[in-house]
């Protein structure tokens, strides 16, 4: 499921960045070539729910603490929490860099496993704007756990399985155990 809900994702965004290309490419063609991953990363980060992502991070602080975590917990400026279980001494990944990742996907509220990969392989741009803020930070060969507000996971939309069936529910804060293994 995660490749396809990456596909979705990275199809909308490559239709928005056709978008902005072709609407910008008539009035101003010089912004047009400038128009970059950290652009669609920035626009994506303007768009967070502030009043959500206090309460998503109230939520997930909680959780923490509750777990006897908060002396590991490091926080990411856009409001990401993370924990590195081992850290690597690689290069670390720019948005534009091909990552490969193996990962678990969990609901924080229920610890419900909604996905997971062996690896995947895809542009870092291209996944949940919690992982594009959160992986340029850790080198490669490490694993992390992420605890991602909803607003940077999949924000007020539910995602859905192939069959249907609510996978992600709205608003919902995401627990990614991730292994990175591959920067390119």
């Amino acid at each position: 499921m995660r490749i396809e809900l990456n596909r979705t994702f990275a199809l909308r965004a490559n239709i928005l960045l056709a978008a902005f290309i072709f609407l910008f490419s008539s009035c101003n063609k010089e912004v047009a070539e400038t128009l970059t991953a950290q652009d669609l990363l920035d626009s994506a980060l303007k768009n967070v729910d502030q009043t959500q992502l206090d309460i998503d991070t109230k939520i997930i602080d909680d959780s923490l603490a509750v777990w006897g975590f908060t002396d590991v917990i490091l926080t990411e400026p856009q409001g990401v929490r993370y924990k590195i279980d081992t850290l690597g001494n690689g290069e670390k990944p720019k948005l534009e860099s091909i990552v490969w990742i193996k990962y678990s996907g969990k609901l924080l509220s229920t610890g419900e496993e909604f996905d997971a990969g062996d690896k995947l392989e895809t542009y870092l741009y291209r996944l949940i704007a919690g992982f594009q803020t959160t992986l340029p930070l850790i080198p490669n060969g490490s694993t992390i756990t992420l605890y991602i507000p909803s607003g940077l996971g999949y924000g007020a939309n539910d995602v859905r399985d192939s069959s249907g069936k609510v996978a992600i529910p709205k608003n919902s804060n995401l627990i990614f155990d991730i292994e990175l293994f591959g920067v390119f």
